[in-house]
């Protein structure tokens, strides 16, 4: 049983009311008819605009933090996982089997998260056209965003999708992550020029950034550096866009359990901190000098003390809060010292782990569109000083001196700086596929790829396999009667 079944009933029950997606069950066994609920067609009622509205918020960001954040991350080298689940701890392998939870779950959820934006976006424009009197454009501008959000996820994490604009005709069309990234393109870009007529203006200019922002990752997980650069340089220094949660049932953070507990599921992968050979480390085997004095950098933490974790097997050292998360210090666990002498040496249990249940997490901000718009201008090239500069602003924040790079050493950095910057919220998988595909072999792993090969630092797992996205699953094959299955589901599709 996975770890989320009981809830993806319930999510399926949902998309039903919602008339969603068409493949929520296995062929015709889970069907909703209950006549005490509220029909389908009622559910076309402006005075049902706020409900709507804060359900597709919650069904995103249910999707962007688990499964997204915790489980496409298990494909990376961000995090270890000591879930007791065997489907979970395959992906970690770099295994996305399309039988298992993980990949139903991640699919699954981002196809509700854009079925239910969509859907609402057109009522609204209904329901504009029907009452001119009532200002629609910030409930507009925001489904919008959201359904593009959804479809740029959805194109980051996995092989191939579908997309079906009609749920009573599922599309047999599969899109590549291209494709998909394209298929975000109209929403965001709708959902800007809407949100650009938004009153009041601090309303219209957090709307209109969000939009700004997600176009900017849209547009260079394509390799559209000119567009990238365009809108991520158009967002404001203010900016910050917060998903949110409340500590109440139904409210919930649902990455509370990875770090909190006995139970704890994900801690570090050795290899992202650079304590492994590949970044001339000393491998997986943590001492107290090296778990310790290497953490000067505030915006990557963890316990210095590991622990198996749920599934008493896997060494874990638990997750502190970043740049991303509310509950940020700026502290350090390295004590002052000349090379750092603003470190803290704040004791570890005393720092914020990720995450409580009232959490927030940054869904898009200033900073990430900083490094959309300076990788952008690194892939056009000729922008080295530029890109220098913010290098070393970014180096600053993590108490590292400045310094003097070009060429691929400066790309290397840059990447790096993305990486402590953005550190478990969301951007693993997408920036190793990007960098996988634009610009292969200057990875430090075997080959200059981007991924963890070789042994798993768990070493009763044996060998990582080879996979970098999820695959259309199961649920889609058997739900959407214009599939045809792949000949091979073993073989990843692509990058």
């Amino acid at each position: 049983m996975t770890r989320k079944h009981a809830s993806w009933i319930a999510l399926c029950a949902v998309s039903a009311i919602f008339a969603t997606v068409p493949s929520c069950g296995i062929g015709d066994v889970l069907q909703v008819e209950n006549p005490n609920e509220i029909p389908v067609g009622d559910l076309n009622d402006p005075k049902l605009l706020p409900v709507r509205l804060n359900g597709v918020v919650a069904m995103f960001q249910d999707a962007y933090t688990e499964p997204v954040i915790e489980y496409a991350n298990y494909l990376t080298d961000e995090v270890l996982t000591g879930l007791n689940f065997e489907d979970y701890a395959r992906v970690n392998q770099r295994i996305a089997s399309y039988l298992e939870g993980p990949t139903n779950q991640i699919f699954g959820e981002l196809s509700r998260s854009l079925r239910m934006a969509h859907n609402l976006s057109e009522d609204i424009r209904g329901w504009a056209a029907a009452d001119t009197s009532r200002d629609f454009n910030p409930a507009l501008a925001r489904s919008l965003a959201f359904a593009g959000y959804s479809a740029t996820v959805m194109a980051e994490n996995m092989c191939q999708a579908v997309i079906s604009p009609d749920p009573d005709n599922p599309s047999g069309t599969v899109l590549s992550q291209l494709e998909t990234f394209q298929a975000a393109l109209p929403y965001l870009t709708e959902a800007l020029a809407v949100a650009q007529t938004v009153t009041p203006t601090a309303l219209r200019d957090t709307l209109s950034n969000l939009a700004r922002t997600g176009l900017a990752r849209a547009y260079l997980g394509l390799g559209d550096w000119a567009n990238a650069a365009t809108y991520a340089n158009q967002v404001t220094p203010t900016f910050k866009y917060w998903m949110r949660w409340v500590d109440i049932p139904g409210g919930r953070n649902p990455l509370q359990g990875i770090s909190q507990g006995g139970n704890f599921t994900n801690g570090i992968h050795p290899w992202f901190t650079g304590v492994h050979p590949s970044f001339d480390g000393t491998g997986f085997a943590f001492t107290n000098d090296n778990v310790i004095a290497p953490q000067t950098d505030p915006r990557i933490q963890h316990y210095v003390t590991d622990r198996t974790g749920h599934n008493g097997l896997t060494r874990l050292y638990k997750l502190i809060q970043g740049l991303r998360y509310g509950d940020y210090t700026g502290q350090t666990i390295a004590p002052a010292s000349a090379g750092c002498p603003s470190c803290t040496g704040t004791t570890d249990t005393l720092m914020p782990l990720i995450a409580e249940f009232g959490t927030d997490i940054l869904l898009a901000d200033y900073v990430e569109a900083q490094h959309q718009y300076y990788e952008a201008l690194d892939m056009q090239g000729g922008n080295e000083p530029a890109v220098l500069a913010f290098v070393n602003a970014r180096r600053a924040v993590g108490n590292q001196p400045a310094v003097t790079l070009s060429g691929q050493a400066l790309r290397t950095e840059l990447r790096k700086q993305r990486a402590r910057d953005l550190f478990m919220g969301g951007f693993r998988l997408p920036d190793l596929r990007r960098w996988t595909r634009f610009d292969p072999a200057n990875g430090p792993f075997a080959g200059g790829g981007y991924f963890p090969t070789g042994a798993h630092p768990n070493a009763s797992w044996g060998q990582y396999g080879a996979w970098t996205c999820f695959p259309i699953p199961l649920q889609e094959y058997e739900g959407n009667h214009n599939l045809q299955r792949p000949a091979d589901p073993s073989v990843p599709p692509g990058i």
